[in-house]
């Protein structure tokens, strides 16, 4: 059965490597680190420790004292996006434990009025003598055509048409605005996406 944990349990699991000592750790310690860290009772902790016995990611020492089983493997789910990924493969931001993809596309997103990319895209695109779509993936070609096609379009829109998230459409269209194809407007409460000569 696999063992997926969710955010409480990860903190226990992190006080009891902070309350970690050579010969295991006592459930005392590990009360004092979740109360002044996470607010969590002592009763909470009691019942999370019991639970990771009972999967055996907790156990019994041969002194006698608690320890973690570093062969027991566990998940944990991503807050982000719901997947369930392996403890190892988790990255901690902010005090959340996400998925490593999660935590890229949160740390790679592309400025999308930027004036220095504009100048910087303006002078790679007429050193290679790149005029309209030249130059541009397929997927941002598609989407370019859309939005001239539908005379516009809002970013959520653009995501469900071509199956990506709203953080993948975003740094595309910043591509798509550094090139000087499209821009920004506002109609009626929403930001369009329309095209740069509209």
């Amino acid at each position: 059965m696999k063992l997926v944990l969710d955010e409480e349990e990860i903190w226990i699991i992190e006080c009891i490597k902070k309350a970690h000592v050579d010969c295991g750790f006592h459930i005392r310690d590990v009360i004092k680190k979740a109360k002044a860290e996470y607010g969590l009772c002592r009763s909470t902790v009691y019942e999370i420790v019991s639970y990771l016995e009972f999967h055996g990611l907790v156990k019994t020492n041969k002194s006698g004292n608690r320890e973690l089983d570093p062969d027991v493997l566990y998940f944990v789910m991503c807050p982000a996006c719901g997947k369930e990924i392996q403890e190892n493969e988790s990255v901690k931001e902010n005090g959340r434990i996400i998925c490593e993809d999660c935590y890229l596309e949160e740390h790679q997103k592309i400025k999308f009025a930027d004036p220095m990319a504009v100048r910087s895209m303006k002078l790679f695109r007429k050193q290679h003598g790149f005029k309209g779509t030249e130059g541009l993936t397929e997927l941002q070609k598609e989407i370019y055509n859309f939005i001239l096609e539908d005379g516009g379009a809002t970013p959520e829109k653009l995501s469900k048409l071509f199956g990506l998230t709203l953080q993948e459409t975003m740094n595309q269209l910043a591509i798509l605005r550094h090139c000087e194809l499209v821009k920004e407007r506002k109609l009626g409460d929403e930001m369009y996406i329309v095209s740069f000569d509209s």
